[in-house]
């Protein structure tokens, strides 16, 4: 009986696997363009009033000055500062670790 429910486990893993990769990669393998509850939204961009003909492309803004107007409130900057003390190294103060290292310490 535990093998049969072993086969069986090992099928079912295997099968959902492979409909996960299918739906993931080639939804179209499937055919379910056309089932009753999916829906298709088409994007518009609206036509910007501030932008004119003579002015790049039609459609595009040609400047980011009411985005920056509304987003300016919300930025924050903040500068610090910080004296950093250099640190020395552990073994500065060994007498043995002085005599061979001690040209290289004083850098």
């Amino acid at each position: 009986m535990r093998k049969i429910w072993l086969i069986f486990s090992q099928a079912a893993t295997i099968s959902l696997a492979a409909l996960f990769v299918v739906t993931t990669l080639r939804p179209e393998w499937l055919g379910r363009q056309g089932t009753p509850g999916a829906q298709v939204i088409g994007l518009k961009e609206a036509n910007s009033p501030e932008t004119t003909p003579g002015q790049g492309a039609p459609g595009r803004l040609t400047s980011y000055n009411d985005a920056v107007r509304k987003a300016v409130p919300a930025v924050v900057n903040i500068f610090t500062s910080k004296a950093v003390k250099a640190r020395r190294h552990p073994f500065a103060n060994d007498p043995l670790f002085r005599q061979f290292f001690c040209d290289q310490m004083e850098q």
